[in-house]
């Protein structure tokens, strides 16, 4: 069937201008074209987009060029450049990341999300205007920082009137990209009777024998028809010798040479430096012509045979397949020449060291030197995949074998920074044997831990191999960050010897190891995870020595930081540490290391009792991570989420966050993250009335004693429903032993009410007033109303009923403020055998945390506080747009029509 002059494309046509159709009435989304070369893919888009022209629809796109992407982003340049006038209408960050990544300006590297979210923006500038489609041609040879915004843009064009279709191969060869897609359009080799109507509109000279020879030859493939229609050798007779088992796209490549063949020698010398520089500008490629002995008038034969065509200034194939047989069939020789040649003209330094690079037929130091420096410019604009890639070709090209290691544990470190976790773990095992330089040792090590410390792709090193590592190292700097490494290792997995404890300890307190602020600061935070009797500093004082200097590396040491600090029992010190590395993160543009920030304070605060700033954090944490592929991150954050959703009773959503922790968690997940779903589990299954399942969690995260200590609170008021009360034993043990070290109020708190719940009689009263006491002194509110809620069943079992009264009404009021609503339910039944009534609540007409997403509320809170929404989308790395879309659900949910009426909406939340 023929449709828009494509014939058997009906329905996949169809497909595409129901979307456009769609897309019209605001509802936006993407779809990738995909299918073998010469399957029609092309054909299909550009009909696409006749049609959306011709319906007011505007246009942008840009298309993947073979072997091109040497300083990345430059398909995103192409694809914006029309839009680039309307910069100034993003967020500041925004603009920023734009204008470094092209090259424009001098700053820090942008992470891929903010210049993605930058795009975004524009195109959300350009639909204001009108409908909008975006073309990618070839997707499967864009550079891939463009790549990776093309696939980041494809699944958030929902609420604008946008399309966005992409055509792409389906060869193993090239990266799948398929999820990322809403919307699929495989294309399938036509069936006989589209193909013979296709051969027929082609050549209709053709005999009906010769049609059907034909049509059996090209096995429905579009381009092997049209091809091969206009040659004898196709239509008559057998196949030509050896060509019967070969895969179309090979026959199309074969048949594209007989008709190169046939043409003059210095014409099949041009084609080559064209195909070679398709990245080039036809000025370019003319002038390496001249360089090797051609005119310009050698590449007409090639226009005549409709090989080439000039657009745009640029010499464009009639299809990919051409170049790639022109290129691919050449003498490795006359490749290089070329090459070279290009090299000397082209006037992109980038492209030139790229020509370079791939002339090289051996070793060369000046070479290799040119692509570390190209690295490193595309490592400053943020293109970080090209950077990886460039450092990995310097690598083979570098004589010296030091060199060669260290420039491979750069790519490794790259490809790290480019989320390729799996490049940069193979990268690391190529490094690991040649590497010698103490630098390059350390930096293996440094890009080896960070990786496992946020993926599941690579295990870190063991603590004691971490020891035996400092012991080679002659730096204090170095030994003082590995012993460090070390320490949080053993903390956060809790599986580390007491003999390599022991060791590690004594090497952080080997004499003269710590001199500079800097040292002493990584060694307090060492001993203090070890867990010796040394005291870190003071939170300020250490956050002050990192505010000095913030390296790339210091993301990691300002996390042990904040668990060293953890480790003294102060969740409101370790708060302040992640809120200052989520600070100076966003304000570097470091959006994987402020990721890993907010879901450490949003663990804290909901440890804290501070639930709903904790489950925005965890939120927000959750989403960046899906983002940038920070699996045990978002795995840290879902547990959390369940956790704080568990302390509201919205089991559903708290299981659905359990699944996804253990989901992103992988086989074998951190300890860390182990325990706090435990903790999450336990809590729903007290909530639903299991006590002994809960004790079967809260045993587990015990076991964890960072998260366990704080867990093992809610043992003894299970332990007592269930009559096992030998169960909280090895808690109460474990907190004393704490307690005998920290002066936390809160902690002093839980083991009051543990005792007290587990006492005889006669003391129980005492040490639930002792808890009550160090609990008024915290900022932990909801757990100061669990002991009163405790303490209130007691005095009504002891009939002390006004008392009673008292603490339960001063509960209820706690949990309902924070919609505790399993608590608040318990402690409402309690109350009434008490005879007690309830107090009314304050007046509002809507109930903002109950209405509101966490996503809402945040940006509701922001708004609230006088930030426009580019300050608010700048801050939750959302396009203006969306905030925007956000308040306008905000104000309709919250039943004001204003943004001056949000902060009276929100002046009952809590947190």
């Amino acid at each position: 069937m023929q449709v828009n002059g494509l014939i058997g494309r009906d329905s996949q046509f169809g497909q595409l201008t129901d979307l456009l159709d769609a897309a019209r009435r605001g509802n936006g989304s993407s779809a990738l074209v995909h299918g073998e070369a010469g399957i029609g893919k092309s054909a299909l888009v550009s009909a696409l987009v006749e049609a959306a022209s011709s319906s007011g629809f505007a246009v942008l796109s840009c298309y993947g060029i073979r072997s091109s992407g040497a300083a990345g982003f430059e398909g995103l340049h192409e694809l914006l450049l029309p839009l680039l006038d309307r910069v100034d209408a993003l967020p500041p960050r925004q603009r920023t990341a734009l204008s470094v990544a092209f090259g424009d300006a001098e700053g820090e590297p942008p992470d891929r999300l903010i210049t993605g979210l930058a795009a975004l923006g524009l195109l959300e500038e350009a639909t204001a205007s009108g409908p909008l489609v975006v073309l990618i041609e070839d997707l499967h040879w864009l550079d891939q920082s463009t790549a990776d915004i093309v696939t980041f843009l494809a699944a958030r064009l929902s609420v604008m009137p946008a399309l966005l279709v992409a055509t792409s191969r389906t060869e193993r060869a090239y990266p799948d990209r398929t999820a990322h897609f809403k919307h699929h359009v495989p294309l399938a080799p036509l069936g006989q009777q589209d193909a013979l109507a296709l051969v027929a509109s082609h050549a209709p000279q053709l005999t009906r024998l010769q049609r059907h020879r034909l049509v059996e030859r090209a096995l429905g493939n579009p381009l092997a028809l049209t091809e091969w229609a206009t040659i004898p050798s196709w239509v008559e007779g057998a196949f030509p010798a050896g060509l019967g088992p070969v895969p179309v796209s090979k026959r199309l490549e074969e048949s594209c040479l007989a008709e190169v063949a046939l043409l003059p020698r210095a014409t099949r010398r041009a084609l080559l430096i064209a195909a070679a520089g398709q990245d080039a500008s036809s000025y370019e490629v003319l002038a390496a012509a001249r360089s090797l002995g051609l005119d310009p008038r050698d590449f007409t034969p090639a226009e005549g045979f409709g090989l080439i065509t000039l657009v745009n200034g640029g010499y464009r194939f009639r299809h990919p397949l051409v170049a790639s047989a022109v290129y691919d069939n050449a003498d490795p020789e006359a490749r290089s020449r070329v090459h070279t040649a290009l090299a000397e003209v082209v006037v992109d330094a980038a492209r030139a060291v790229r020509h370079r690079a791939t002339a090289a037929t051996g070793l060369s130091e000046e070479v290799a030197a040119e692509l570390e420096g190209l690295a490193v410019a595309a490592g400053r604009r943020g293109a970080r995949t090209e950077a990886a890639a460039a450092w990995r070709r310097a690598a083979t090209l570098t004589p010296v074998a030091a060199q060669r290691a260290r420039r491979t544990v750069m790519a490794a470190e790259a490809a790290r920074q480019a989320g390729a976790t799996v490049d940069a773990a193979t990268l690391l095992a190529e490094a690991k044997p040649i590497v010698e330089d103490e630098a390059s040792v350390v930096q293996l090590a440094r890009t080896e831990w960070m990786l496992a410390s946020t993926s599941t792709t690579l295990p870190d090193r063991r603590g004691d191999e971490l020891v035996a590592l400092s012991r080679t190292l002659s730096d204090p700097d170095y030994r003082v960050e590995v012993l460090t490494w070390a320490a949080v290792r053993g903390y956060i997995r809790q599986d580390m010897p007491a003999d390599v404890l022991a060791d590690a300890a004594d090497e952080l307190r080997r004499p003269g190891l710590a001199v500079t602020e800097h040292q002493q600061l990584l060694q307090s935070i060492g001993l203090a995870l070890i867990g010796s009797a040394d005291r870190i500093i003071s939170v300020e004082k250490a956050l002050s020595v990192f505010h000095r200097q913030v390296r790339e590396t210091d993301a990691t040491l300002l996390n042990c930081l904040a668990f060293a600090v953890e480790y003294t029992h102060d969740l409101a010190g370790a708060a302040r540490v992640w809120s200052a590395e989520v600070d100076m993160f966003h304000r570097a543009a470091r959006v994987s290391d402020e990721t890993v920030a907010l879901a450490g304070r949003g663990m804290a605060r909901v440890t804290g009792n501070a639930i709903a700033a904790g489950l925005a954090d965890c939120e927000h944490a959750l989403r960046l991570s899906s983002d940038l592929d920070l699996s045990v991150v978002g795995a840290l954050a879902a547990a959390n989420i369940a956790r704080a959703r568990a302390w509201r009773g919205e089991h559903d959503i708290a299981t659905a966050a359990l699944k996804t922790c253990a989901e992103l968690s992988g086989p074998t997940p951190f300890a860390r993250v182990a325990a706090s779903a435990s903790w999450a589990s336990a809590q729903i299954a007290a909530n639903e009335g299991h006590p002994e399942e809960a004790i079967s969690h809260l045993l587990k995260c015990v076991a964890h004693p960072p998260i366990g200590l704080w867990a093992g609170a809610d043992l003894a008021d299970a332990a007592v429903a269930a009559d096992q009360p030998d169960v909280v034993d090895g808690w109460l043990e474990m907190a004393t032993a704490a307690l005998a070290t920290s002066d936390s109020d809160h902690l002093a708190m839980l083991v009051e009410r543990s005792r007290a719940l587990l006492a005889p009689d006669e003391v129980a009263r005492a040490h639930f007033e002792r808890a009550i006491t160090r609990g008024e002194r915290s900022s932990a509110h909801l757990d100061l109303a669990r002991t009163r809620l405790f303490f209130g069943e007691w005095l009504r079992r002891e009939r002390h009923i006004v008392e009673a009264r008292d603490q339960l009404s001063d509960a209820l009021h706690v949990f309902e403020t924070h919609h505790a609503v399993p608590l608040a339910q318990r402690t409402a039944r309690e109350l009434s055998a008490a005879g007690g009534v309830q107090r009314t609540q304050p007046s509002r007409t809507v109930d903002a945390v109950a209405v509101l997403t966490p996503q809402e509320l945040h940006i509701a809170r922001l708004a609230a506080e006088g930030h426009t929404n580019r300050q608010i989308a700048d801050q939750l790395y959302l396009s203006h747009r969306t905030v925007g879309a956000h308040l306008y659900s905000t104000y309709a949910k919250l039943q004001i029509n204003r943004r001056s009426q949000l902060a009276a909406a929100l002046a009952a939340t809590p947190d």
